[in-house]
C-alpha cells in the first residue's frame, strides 16, 4: 500500500511538472510545430491486477486496448493528446481455507477452494499533456495522462470447490444447498460479482516516435497506471486496480 501511495504522489509531481512546463515553454518557445495536427490510433497489451482484501491470492492478467486519438501542438515541445479506447483487462482471484458452519463447539476439517477468472471492459476516455522533443526523423516523449473508464461488461469463469468431511456430516444447514449436510464433494460455478461502473486514474508513459516520412510517424511506449477507485459496485468491499503496466504501439498521422 505504501508503494501505491508513493506512486501516485510520483505520478501526481510529474503531472504537476509537465502542466508548469507547458505554460513555460508556450510562453518561450518560438512558433514551428505550434497549431499542428495530428490523428492516429494505437493498441498494446497490458498486465494487470486487483488488490482484494477478501481474497489470500491476486493473480495478474493479460488485457489490451486500442483506439483513435487526435494531438494538437501548443507549442514546439508540448501537445496534447485527447482519445476513445476499448480498454480489456484481466486477473484471477483464489481463495481457500476450511469450511466453517454455526457451531462454535465442533472441531470443522471441512474445506473450500475458490478460484474465479475475470475478464472486464471498459470504454476509456484519457487526457494527455506530452512533452516530446528530439529530430525530424526520431524523437522521444514523456505522456501524463488523466483516464476516465466507464464498465462495459465482464466475463467471469471459474467456481467453488467445497469438500465436506464425514466429521462434518450434519454440521451444515444452509438454505437452498441441502446436500452440504452430507459427506463429499460439490462444486458451485462462480456467481458474478458486480463491477464499479467506472474507474479513473492516471497514466505514465515513456516513448518514441519514429517518421517514416514528414507525415507519418509510427511511436512505441510503455508505461504504468495508478487507479483512484473501487473494483466493485460492493463499497465494503475496497479492492483497487493494481500493477496495470503496459505497452502500446501507434500510427501518427499529420493533417495541418
Amino acid at each position: 500500500m505504501l508503494l501505491k501511495n508513493n506512486g501516485i504522489k510520483a505520478g501526481i509531481i510529474v503531472i504537476a511538472y509537465l502542466l508548469f512546463t507547458s505554460h513555460f515553454l508556450y510562453s518561450q518557445e518560438e512558433t514551428g510545430n505550434k497549431g499542428q495536427i495530428n490523428v492516429g490510433i494505437e493498441t498494446g497489451i497490458q498486465f494487470t491486477g486487483v488488490d482484494d482484501p477478501y481474497m489470500l491470492i491476486s493473480d495478474g492478467g493479460i488485457g489490451y486496448n486500442a483506439g483513435p486519438f487526435i494531438e494538437y501542438y501548443l507549442s514546439n515541445l508540448i501537445k496534447i493528446r485527447a482519445g476513445l479506447q476499448f480498454d480489456n483487462r484481466a486477473f484471477t482471484l483464489k481463495n481457500y481455507g476450511y469450511f466453517i458452519g454455526d457451531s462454535i463447539d465442533h472441531q470443522y476439517s471441512s474445506t473450500f477452494e475458490e478460484q474465479v477468472s475475470y475478464k472486464a471492459n471498459y470504454l476509456t476516455i484519457p487526457l494527455s499533456l506530452i512533452y516530446i522533443k528530439g529530430s525530424d526523423k526520431f524523437k522521444f516523449y514523456l505522456q501524463g495522462t488523466v483516464y476516465y473508464s466507464l464498465f462495459i461488461n465482464s466475463v467471469q469463469t471459474g467456481g467453488i470447490d467445497i469438500f465436506i468431511s464425514d466429521n462434518d456430516a450434519g454440521y451444515f444447514d444452509i438454505e437452498g444447498y441441502p446436500e452440504l449436510s452430507l459427506p463429499g464433494n460439490y462444486y458451485y460455478n462462480h456467481i458474478d460479482n458486480a463491477f464499479s461502473s467506472s474507474d479513473i486514474g492516471i497514466n505514465l508513459l515513456f516513448g518514441c516516435v519514429y517518421y517514416i516520412n514528414p507525415n507519418i510517424g509510427i511511436s512505441l511506449s510503455p508505461g504504468f497506471t495508478y487507479s483512484f477507485a473501487n473494483v466493485w459496485e460492493d463499497p465494503l468491499r475496497t479492492s483497487n486496480w493494481s500493477r496495470i503496466y503496459k505497452v502500446t504501439a501507434g500510427l501518427i498521422y499529420t493533417i495541418k
